[in-house]
């Protein structure tokens, strides 16, 4: 029994100081809190996004049932696609952060189990040790009697103190299963995101290529339009340049598109695509980013190549959806050097749109596009999507507008 009390007081000790074990978890837990704390900004963040794009995308389907022209409602229906898409993209997003968060509580939870259960596995250990010393041992060593009976008011004092930590400990356990079953809800919530996402991109290809064909039987000038483009951009010294000179061909359209024009013979085909585009409002143009994601990089702030940003970096989710920032009109589609594929659209009164960094567009020249209407899609791996907006060549603030 004299060997026993030194393993038995250390046992007490540790379970008097475990605090000290479950301070030092805690501290290896704070990387964990960290990434919760900002997974929940990012899923406020997209939650936000995504109510924003659903009630345009509901505010713009209004509109449509009132349009009185067939294609702007075609036009219309193609946008509120897009801004549903940009929804479910963001819905998607946030669900994500969810459960990474769930994930992140579950290993957090599992620390605090594994602080709580050491010491109190080592006393109980302990415990069973002394209480399970043969009787005939109390004659076998002198004072061995009073030891046991010290030793048996050292456990009664210690039990209250068992039975709490083994209450908290199936209460931190009831908490552990509640997690993993939020954690798996949230598992199945992401599924059902993704294969609405998934519906969305169906139903907008389906809806894109009927347009497309439609529009072909119209017949525009679109294809002239588009090697004109074409030859700007190579004649471009930079991009500031190419967007100069689509600035100009733009003021000399909308100032002819003012024009008295001739009257149309009896039975003339006329264009009821150009008969059915507006010209641009010359009026600031209501204004919304073209992709959901965190801006990473805002105007004039400093760029990796030591210039002054004109516009916004957006990082967005591999392949998400691009859609047009405001009315207007594509005035430039396709590549150009080093900036990938890029998509120009002039709003008319001398306010243009410039995009870059898209791995797929589907905007052509000459199509006329409502807020919403999709226009091409983001890369992979963490793209990284810049819009500039200018009037007149000059840098504008696009939170300004948002706002």
């Amino acid at each position: 029994m004299m060997r026993l009390r030194p393993l038995f007081l250390m046992a007490f000790l540790a379970a008097m100081l475990g605090q000290s074990t479950v301070r030092a978890t805690v501290a290896s837990g704070d990387v964990l809190a960290g990434r919760i704390a900002n997974e929940r900004a990012d899923y406020a963040r997209a939650a936000r996004q995504a109510a924003a794009a659903e009630a345009r995308a509901e505010a713009l389907s209004t509109r449509a049932a009132a349009a009185g022209d067939a294609a702007e409602r075609d036009r219309m229906a193609l946008a509120e696609l897009g801004l549903r898409i940009q929804s479910a993209e963001a819905e998607l997003e946030a669900t994500r952060a969810r459960l990474t968060i769930a994930r992140a509580m579950e290993q957090q939870q599992q620390l605090r189990l594994t602080a709580q259960q050491r010491p109190l596995l080592e006393l109980v250990a302990s415990l069973q040790m002394l209480t399970r010393r043969p009787p005939l041992t109390l004659f076998a060593q002198p004072g061995a009697t009073s030891d046991l009976v010290h030793s048996r008011a050292m456990i009664e004092a210690i039990l209250p103190h068992v039975r709490s930590r083994t209450a908290a400990l199936r209460s931190e356990l009831a908490r552990t299963r509640a997690l993993r079953g939020a954690r798996q809800a949230t598992m199945a919530a992401v599924q059902a995101s993704t294969e609405r996402l998934a519906q969305q991109r169906t139903a907008l290809a389906r809806s894109a290529a009927q347009q497309r064909v439609h529009a072909a039987t119209l017949g525009s000038s679109a294809g002239l339009e588009s090697d004109r483009a074409i030859a700007l951009a190579q004649d471009a010294e930079d991009m500031s340049d190419l967007v100069a000179q689509l600035e100009a061909s733009g003021a000399v359209r909308d100032q002819l598109a003012r024009l008295a024009g001739p009257v149309a013979r009896p039975g003339t085909v006329i264009d009821q695509r150009t008969e059915s585009a507006a010209v641009p409002r010359a009026v600031r143009p209501a204004y919304r980013l073209p992709v959901i994601g965190a801006v990473e990089q805002g105007l004039g702030e400093v760029t990796g190549e030591g210039a002054r940003a004109r516009g916004l970096t957006i990082l967005a989710a591999p392949g998400a959806q691009i859609v047009a920032p405001a009315d207007g009109r594509i005035a430039y589609s396709g590549v150009f050097r080093s900036y990938g594929r890029i998509v120009i659209i002039d709003h008319g009164g001398g306010w243009t749109s410039l995009i870059t960094n898209m791995i797929t567009v589907s905007a052509r020249v000459g199509d006329v596009v409502d807020q919403g209407t999709p226009i091409g899609r983001a890369g992979p791996r963490r793209p990284r999507i810049a819009v500039e907006l200018r009037r007149r060549g000059q840098p504008m603030d696009i939170a300004a507008l948002i706002s």
